[in-house]
C-alpha cells in the first residue's frame, strides 16, 4: 500500500489539477460519491454535515447535495470564514441553498448551543472541517465544534482524515474528531497509517486522480 504525507498529497493534487487539467470540481464530486458509497442508506436517513470552507468542506457540501437530491434529511453546519471559501465550496453551497434552508453558519455560543440540540435529532454526522493541509493548533469555534461532535456520541464519518489530525505525523492539533469511519481519498495518509486504531477504520477510495500524477510525485 502506498502511503503519502501531506506535502506529497498536495503535490499529487496540484499535478492532477494544474498539469493534467483534471477539474478540481470533478475530484470533489468523486470524493462525495466515495463517502456516499460507504453509507448504509437503509439504516441512515438523517444527517448533519459539518464543514469548513476549504475543499474538504466542498467534499462535504457535495455529499450533502447528493443526499438532499435523494430526499434525505440533511442539516449543514459551516465553520470558518466564508469570505475565504474555495470556488468548489462556493459552487456546492449555492446548489445546497436551492435544496434546503437548513444551513447554519456556526459563529457564536448561541449557534453552538442550537447545533448541540439539533444533533440529537440526527442519526449520522459527516465532518469535513479540516483536510490534509492542517498545520496549526485548532482553537476557538472549530475546537468547540469538534468537542461537541465527540460529546454527542453519534455515528460519525470523517472525510479524508479526522479533523484535528496531522496527515503526516498523526500528531493531534488540539481536539481531534473521534470518528467511527474514515473515508480517505485516493491514497492512505501517513498520519492515519501510523496510528493502528485509525488505520483499522479507514477505507481508501479512488476519486479519479490519474496514476500519472502519483508517479510524477512519488518517482
Amino acid at each position: 500500500m502506498l502511503v503519502v504525507d501531506k506535502d506529497q498529497m498536495k503535490k499529487i493534487d496540484q499535478y492532477a489539477i494544474n498539469i493534467l487539467k483534471v477539474p478540481s470540481i470533478c475530484l470533489v464530486e468523486r470524493a462525495a460519491l466515495a463517502v456516499l458509497k460507504n453509507i448504509n442508506l437503509e439504516v441512515r436517513s438523517t444527517f448533519a454535515i459539518v464543514v469548513g470552507c476549504g475543499n474538504n468542506g466542498a467534499d462535504g457540501l457535495a455529499l450533502a447535495r447528493n443526499l438532499l437530491a435523494m430526499g434525505k434529511y440533511v442539516e449543514i453546519y459551516i465553520v470558518g470564514n466564508m469570505d475565504k471559501a474555495t470556488e468548489d465550496f462556493k459552487q456546492n453551497l449555492e446548489a445546497c441553498k436551492r435544496l434546503t434552508d437548513k444551513i447554519y453558519p456556526i459563529v457564536s455560543i448561541e449557534d453552538l448551543s442550537n447545533m448541540e440540540k439539533n444533533l440529537e435529532e440526527v442519526s449520522t454526522i459527516v465532518e469535513g472541517l479540516f483536510g490534509t493541509g492542517l498545520n496549526r493548533t485548532i482553537q476557538g469555534v472549530p475546537a468547540y465544534v469538534i468537542a461537541l461532535i465527540n460529546r454527542c456520541l453519534k455515528y460519525t464519518i470523517s472525510i479524508d482524515l479526522p479533523s484535528g489530525l496531522d496527515a503526516s505525523t498523526g500528531k493531534k492539533w488540539g481536539e481531534v474528531v473521534d470518528c467511527d469511519l474514515i473515508v480517505s481519498m485516493q491514497l492512505m495518509k501517513k498520519g492515519i497509517y501510523e496510528r493502528i486504531n485509525l488505520r483499522e477504520k479507514c477505507l481508501v477510495e479512488d476519486i479519479g486522480i490519474p496514476q500519472k500524477a502519483i508517479d510524477a510525485v512519488m518517482k
